[in-house]
């Protein structure tokens, strides 16, 4: 961080906060394919991957697909997290339309605009199985999330952080999921 383009503008210390949530879904789930819009600094990227290692290591494979338009964003992304993670440069929206595989967890944390939220979930729906879960970071600023799992049959849970001891008011998670939808992704599971 010292080093960084952003070293006058970011905590030396992580604050993890609402991607604790990140963590415990993706421990909890193992999804195979995870994809995350908006890498910036990598923090979240870190977590993601994190978990993914922790899951490799219990016989659950899996690799976090992060896209960002910033050619060196992602400057907390290092060993032995990098390993577990494949950055896509180029513009969300486009970089999901083109994504070849299915998506076990769907991540939004990029531009935050409602109208941008909304064509990333457009653009990734295709790669969605009914186990898929999709979040979105920042669900406190925009009904998008919610209003696709309403278009989507889709149930929808919000989880609100809030920091202690720091000037940010906090977060909030959205995830939309299928009620009684298997949603632990083991190697050789049905989808």
């Amino acid at each position: 961080t010292r080093r960084s383009r952003d070293r006058h503008n970011t905590d030396l210390e992580p604050r993890y906060g609402r991607r604790l949530g990140w963590y415990a879904l993706v421990r909890a789930t193992k999804p195979r394919v995870i994809v995350e819009t908006g890498v910036d600094r990598g923090l979240g990227t870190v977590v993601l991957a994190a978990a993914v290692a922790r899951n490799a290591q219990e016989g659950a494979p899996g690799l976090v697909h992060a896209t960002d338009i910033v050619p060196d964003c992602g400057h907390l992304l290092c060993e032995p997290y990098k390993s577990h993670c494949k950055i896509w440069l180029g513009d969300s929206v486009e970089t999901l339309k083109k994504f070849p595989e299915p998506v076990d967890l769907f991540l939004h944390d990029s531009d935050h605009r409602p109208e941008y939220e909304w064509a990333e979930f457009l653009a990734i729906e295709p790669r969605l199985h009914a186990g898929s879960i999709v979040m979105s970071d920042n669900s406190q600023q925009s009904p998008k999330l919610r209003e696709w799992a309403n278009r989507a049959g889709r149930s929808f849970l919000y989880f609100q952080d809030q920091p202690r001891g720091h000037w940010w008011p906090g977060d909030g998670i959205g995830a939309a999921f299928v009620p009684g939808v298997k949603t632990v992704f083991q190697p050789g599971s049905a989808r």
